[in-house]
């Protein structure tokens, strides 16, 4: 099956990197996103938003670009948020367990005000009971 090509608008906010990916995050789609997300972390962007207002549909795959860069920038002591997700890609989040382990936000506002929040990384320690 064929899918249409994603397309990915980026925008910044102060120390914010907004991602707005548009279509289907599936087949070479999930590539493009992980491209962009690595030169944004290799040209110092640790705060970003991924807007999923416009995304249709997010592959298995694109769920563990969103898991790894998640890891990445809390390594670096950034933060990942997810922002807008439609329906199917909320199920999708949900049916992998994914919406336990993001921080998912319902609109990109909501994004913008918990990205500010501090995040340390919990490696190395010990599990909180």
């Amino acid at each position: 099956m064929s899918f249409p090509a994603l397309k990915v608008e980026m925008t910044r906010q102060n120390d914010v990197l907004l991602f707005r990916p548009i279509g289907w995050i599936a087949a070479d789609g999930h590539a493009l996103l992980e491209e962009k997300l690595h030169t944004a972390f290799a040209e110092g962007h640790r705060r970003i938003i991924v807007d999923l207002s416009a995304a249709h549909f997010v592959s298995s795959t694109g769920l563990g670009v969103f898991l790894y860069f998640k890891q990445i920038l809390d390594d670096a002591g950034g933060r990942l948020v997810l922002a807008a997700p439609g329906g199917s890609v909320c199920k999708m989040l949900a049916a992998a367990n994914l919406d336990k382990a993001l921080t998912i936000c319902a609109s990109v506002a909501e994004a913008c005000s918990k990205i500010r929040l501090k995040v340390s990384s919990r490696r190395g320690r010990a599990p909180t009971p």
